[in-house]
């Protein structure tokens, strides 16, 4: 498959959705003939019909095309909003959506041959540029090569460029989802922490990547892992082979030593060694002997003493590439063993924030004043790199978040106008108010396993609730396992029509068929659901990159950045609280030309509220509204000052050797009249340095001295506030015993009362329980 057949694709897409419109909305109109998609492709392409034929021919071997019979057939994209907007549980009932519009947008798709690789070595150090050649460039000439990447955008060039000659403090990198913005901050990043090694500054953290969410901090580690191996190979075979850059993972999920077991996975990392060229490598895995701890391949046995993997080894020893969490940044700065036994922070060089959009109103001002607490503990003046894909208006958000004047200390770096485009077919559904948008939901996610598992697609659906998640896979459990759904749609004498929206047999490709026993359960297999808490989720996101999962039904953990190159479908229930989730969360498909022919179907299913059925009349709102929409950052908020505030007072008695906690290992509370005067020591002594939390590109926000004061005043009161609590706790525990007492007796009393028939012994025995329940229900 190539571009030919994207543009032939593309043209088949639109003349589907001209009869849509033509035919009063109707997307069951959405039929092409062969004549008919002979003679559009070959005008699209301007080549013969012999030629157009051999494409369509390519495109039905693929999978891309469902035959109605009779010559007719639909693309599998358009094919499947059909289906989709007649949801029904049974056969001759009335469909679940009340009513469903189309809508199909071109969005830009980036052409990353717009500067050749070479033409970084104009910026790039001669010393320097031979490794990152090694490391990341593929000859597009070549079937095979190590790399993966044989030019740069516009915007990637322009960005990598600025990065490394512009003397800025910020840098904004605002593009499209697929625009390539990670190699945009990457290599700007090889080459700080190259630059450092070469020169002898060995010892600290280089390059710090900040993460919204765990799935994309292991997405980004597995590329960086890739990368990190081709560099060290080649300091090993053509370089110092004093040197190799480390890379480390520090977050709620990074073990202690003590916990760390042979066997036990890395992250879902799998071998770069093994791995290479496109071949499946093996897992990367703890390995075990005595003190010694490693990552080993599980495979082919290689060990990788390049990579950090447990607290005790990230913080002693120091990886030049970090990558962590703002809620684990925020963690550690007030830790004695960070700030002052292992200095962590000092030598940063770059930090990038990715997916910064994500920080807004409240969480975007404590991520202000936790960039500003960090530069406290630097000896450095690091770069801050801010990237995202759906920032509305860059240079204000820079502004709030960064505390930075515009072109003076940073500059926003755009994605130019693209004329390559990605074609997504947006397909917003309304509930019939007398349905459940559970069942349309499940009833979904059985259709787009059912496309998996016979054409090898991938879908994902997001719903922005656990629970939720778990009744739908509850529900589709029974329907599958108990009532072998989806049989009903594979009942070709019932349904002998193909262009019946309730038949799935159309799906038939290749050898597969269907059988009512163990084709239900063979389909529930690959579907299953992710969430931030679920066991075994970076198994999981394995076995969906690696197409053995077809489909997810998952919370915003997979919204941001995840690179999933087969997934053609995306369901969104209900309207997000951010709208900017959605171009993130219809960005995740579509993003391969072989897979997905750039393409993708956008399944939004509003659920019976005012609010939500708005957007069904006003799907430009619901698509684009994120560009119209102000990024409030409440770095203003009192609240967040004075909680960073005493942080930043805590950061600095971590510097100076103090302990920061009012609980000791064993459980029991310091002395709190000690512990707040050294508050109020450190107060007085890091003023000057706390007024550097002040505004500096708002005159007139100058609280810090005021809050100092306040923050003392209320830690005053601490130590009696305490005492009222553990006395409150105490009562606590003395009323449960006294409950569970009680309990018992009353038990007893009602067994006593039933045994001697002494009613009156029952009713207080009754009045007992009932009082119990009041306390403790």
């Amino acid at each position: 498959m190539d571009l030919r057949h994207v543009i032939a694709y593309h043209s088949l897409i639109e003349s589907e959705y001209d009869k849509y419109r033509d035919f009063e909305e109707r997307v069951e109109a959405a039929i092409l003939t062969k004549d008919e998609a002979i003679s559009k492709i070959r005008v699209a392409l301007k080549i013969t019909d012999q030629e157009a034929l051999k494409i369509l021919d390519d495109l039905d071997k693929s999978g891309f095309i469902v035959n109605l019979g009779d010559g007719r057939f639909r693309t599998l994209h358009f094919d499947l909003a059909c289906r989709i907007s007649n949801i029904k549980i049974q056969y001759g009932t009335l469909r679940y959506p009340l009513e469903t519009k189309i809508y199909i947008r071109d969005e830009e798709i980036p052409s990353f041959e717009d500067h050749a690789f070479e033409e970084i070595k104009e910026f790039i150090p001669p010393e320097i540029y031979p490794i990152l050649k090694h490391a990341l460039y593929k000859d597009p000439k070549k079937i095979e090569g190590l790399g993966s990447i044989s030019g740069f955008s516009d915007f990637q060039f322009s960005a990598i460029k600025s990065i490394l000659t512009e003397n800025k403090m910020g840098y904004v990198l605002s593009a499209p989802t697929s625009a390539g913005k990670t190699y945009a901050f990457l290599i700007p990043s090889l080459v700080e922490s190259l630059k450092e090694k070469i020169s002898g500054n060995d010892r600290g953290v280089k390059i710090l990547f900040v993460y919204p969410r765990k799935a994309l901090e292991r997405d980004q580690l597995n590329k960086m892992l890739e990368i990190l191996h081709r560099i060290n190979y080649y300091l090993q075979e053509f370089g110092d082979r004093k040197i190799k850059l480390t890379i480390g993972i520090d977050d709620g999920d990074t073990p202690w030593k003590g916990d760390v077991n042979s066997g036990m996975p890395f992250r879902g990392a799998i071998c770069p060694a093994c791995g290479a060229d496109g071949k499946e490598g093996g897992e990367l895995k703890y390995s075990r002997t005595h003190d010694l701890v490693d990552i080993r391949c599980s495979n082919c046995g290689t060990i990788f003493d390049w990579i950090y993997s447990y607290r005790e080894q990230v913080w002693r020893e120091k990886p030049d590439f970090l990558l962590t969490n703002v809620w684990t940044l925020d963690w550690r700065l007030p830790s004695k063993t960070i700030q002052h036994e292992h200095r962590f922070f000092e030598k940063i060089k770059i930090i990038v924030v990715d997916e910064a959009h994500v920080y807004q109103s409240l969480l975007g001002g404590n991520i202000r004043y936790l960039l500003k607490r960090l530069g406290l503990c630097m000896e450095t003046n690091p770069k801050i790199i801010l990237s995202s894909a759906t920032i509305s208006k860059p240079e204000e958000f820079a502004k709030d978040l960064l505390d930075m004047f515009k072109d003076k200390e940073f500059m926003v770096i755009k994605s130019p106008e693209i004329t390559r485009n990605k074609k997504v077919i947006y397909l917003i559904m309304a509930v019939n108010p007398q349905k459940s948008w559970e069942t349309i939901v499940y009833e979904l996610a059985i259709l787009l396993g059912t496309v998996f598992f016979y054409r090898g697609f991938q879908g994902v659906i997001f719903i922005d609730s656990i629970r939720e998640l778990y009744r739908i896979l509850h529900q589709m459990r029974v329907a599958m396992l108990h009532y072998y759904e989806p049989k009903d749609h594979f009942d070709s004498e019932k349904i002998q029509d193909a262009d019946d929206p309730y038949a799935y047999w159309p799906y038939f490709h290749k050898t597969k068929m269907f059988d009512q026993y163990s084709t239900p359960l063979e389909i529930f297999d690959r579907i299953t659901i992710h969430h931030a808490k679920i066991k075994d989720r970076e198994k999981i996101e394995k076995d969906f990159i690696d197409g053995r999962i077809g489909v997810l039904i998952s919370t915003s953990t997979l919204e941001l950045g995840v690179d999933y190159p087969r997934v053609n479908f995306v369901g969104i229930v209900g309207v997000p609280f951010m709208l900017e989730s959605i171009p993130q969360r219809v960005g995740r498909a579509g993003r391969s030309l072989s897979a997905t022919l750039y393409t993708t179907l956008a399944i939004i299913i509003l659920r019976n509220t005012p609010m939500e059925l708005f957007y069904l009349y006003n799907p430009l709102k619901l698509i684009e509204g994120f560009k119209d929409k102000e990024i409030p950052v409440a770095w203003k908020n009192v609240a967040v000052k004075r909680y960073h505030l005493l942080s930043a007072v805590m950061d600095e008695m971590a510097r100076n050797s103090e302990n920061t906690y009012i609980l000791r290992t064993d459980g029991r509370a310091i002395n709190l009249d000690e512990f707040v005067a050294k508050i109020k020591e450190f107060s007085g002594k890091a003023l000057p340095i706390l007024t550097q939390l002040d505004s500096r590109t708002e005159r007139g926000d100058i609280l810090t001295k005021d809050l100092t004061e306040e923050l003392y005043h209320e830690f005053s009161k601490l130590p009696s506030r305490v005492d009222e609590w553990k006395k409150l706790h105490n009562f606590a525990l003395v009323a449960e015993e006294a409950i569970t007492t009680a309990y018992k007796l009353a038990r007893r009393s009602m067994l006593l009362a039933k045994n001697t028939s002494d009613q009156e012994l029952e009713k207080l025995a009754a009045t007992l329980f009932k009082s119990i329940r009041r306390l403790h229900p």
